[in-house]
C-alpha cells in the first residue's frame, strides 16, 4: 500500500494525537476527547476496562462521560509505546499502553485508585485529522489494582 506517511511519521502523528486526547483526562474534558471522535460515525464504539459491555454510540458514551464527572473527583492518565499502523489509506489502527489514576468523589473517596491498561484504538483520517471511531481498553494486571482498591487509606 502506497502513501505518504512513512511508518514512522505516522506513529510520530498519532502519538501526538493519542497524547492530546489523554490529556484532557486531567480536567476530564470529555468535551475535547469528543472532538477528537469522528463526528460522522453513528456508531462509534468506546469499551472503557471498567464497563460491563461496549458502549455503542453517541449516547452510550455521551451517558458515560456524564457519570464519570459524577463518580470521579479527579483523573489523569499517562500513555507509552504508542504502535501505529495503517490498515487502509484512510484507517489506523493503534496500540498504547495508559495508565490511569482516579480518586472518586463523595463518601467513596479514599486514596486514588490507578490501573495500567492496554489499549486498541481504530482512527480514521477525516479533512481535520485523525479521528477515533472505535476504542477499548484491555487491563494489564487486576490483581495490583484489586489491592489498591482493598487497601485502607
Amino acid at each position: 500500500m502506497s502513501n505518504a506517511l512513512t511508518s514512522d511519521s505516522l506513529t510520530e502523528v498519532l502519538t501526538a494525537l493519542v497524547a492530546e486526547y489523554v490529556s484532557y483526562s486531567e480536567g476530564m474534558n470529555f468535551e475535547a476527547k469528543r472532538a477528537l471522535w469522528d463526528q460522522d460515525d453513528t456508531a462509534p464504539l468506546l469499551c472503557p476496562e471498567e464497563a460491563p459491555e461496549p458502549l455503542i454510540g453517541w449516547p452510550a458514551i455521551n451517558a458515560y462521560w456524564s457519570k464519570s464527572r459524577e463518580v470521579m473527583a479527579s483523573l489523569k492518565s499517562q500513555t507509552a509505546n504508542v504502535r501505529a499502523r495503517l490498515i487502509a489509506l484512510d484507517i489506523a489502527l493503534v496500540t498504547y499502553d495508559m495508565r490511569w489514576i482516579a480518586t472518586l468523589s463523595g463518601a467513596a473517596s479514599r486514596k486514588p485508585i490507578a490501573a495500567d491498561v492496554r489499549v486498541t484504538a481504530l482512527l480514521r483520517k477525516k479533512p481535520e485529522g485523525w479521528r477515533y471511531f472505535h476504542l477499548m481498553e484491555g487491563p494489564v494486571d487486576l490483581l495490583t489494582m484489586a489491592r489498591l482498591a482493598a487497601t485502607p487509606g
